[in-house]
């Protein structure tokens, strides 16, 4: 089959309108796939804002939970007596009520004053969260039956008082025979040295 010239002009209508469909057609994949990928970034990224919502909202939770956990822990030091002045009188009296319970020998004690706790007892220093960690030293000389009652006498003055008691040392000596009986006479001498610790609010 011969196509002639009159042919080509009848034609050439058709063929421009393929031209123009096939452009047409090529435009609207074009568009589909820049808005598919529009659509997969928009996604992406209000998955991450989610993430890092639930990410925000999960440390602000935390940190709600360690706030009243401090809070806590803050009410329960303040009404053991922990924190605040140091009750000295009162430690005074639970020593005598202890002495008079051991029957102890002998129990000579002075308090030096109150300073903020050395970093030889606590390394991280004296002020922690808003409080401060002061110390009263205890220099204590006792004369005993036996070496086991010191470590009664100690535990007895911590379950009495309203402060942390800690030993920075301790030392022990036999005592000479007395000329009474042994059994009812003291055969150790020990000297110690106690910090007692309390808290203020550091202001």
């Amino acid at each position: 089959m011969k196509l002639e010239a009159k042919d080509f002009r009848r034609l050439q209508w058709a063929i421009s309108f393929l031209i123009l469909m096939g452009a047409v057609g090529g435009g609207s994949v074009w568009t589909a796939l820049q808005m598919k990928k529009s659509s997969d970034r928009a996604l992406k990224e209000a998955t991450a804002a989610r993430g890092d919502i639930q990410t925000k909202l999960a440390r602000a939770r935390d940190e709600q939970a360690e706030l009243r956990d401090k809070i806590d822990r803050y009410q329960k030091l303040q009404s053991s007596g922990y924190i605040g002045p140091e009750k000295r009188l009162d430690w005074i009296e639970a020593i005598a009520r202890i002495k008079v319970a051991r029957r102890v020998f002998s129990l000579d004690y002075e308090f030096t004053p109150q300073r903020p706790v050395e970093s030889a007892i606590l390394p991280g220093g004296a002020a922690a969260g808003g409080l401060l960690f002061m110390s009263s030293q205890m220099r204590l000389q006792a004369e005993l039956l036996h070496e086991a009652e010191l470590i009664g006498l100690i535990e007895d003055i911590r379950s009495s008082v309203q402060a942390l008691i800690q030993i920075r040392s301790c030392n022990m000596q036999r005592l000479p025979p007395s000329a009474t009986e042994r059994s009812n006479s003291a055969q150790v001498k020990a000297e110690c040295t106690l910090e007692w610790i309390t808290l203020k609010d550091a202001k």
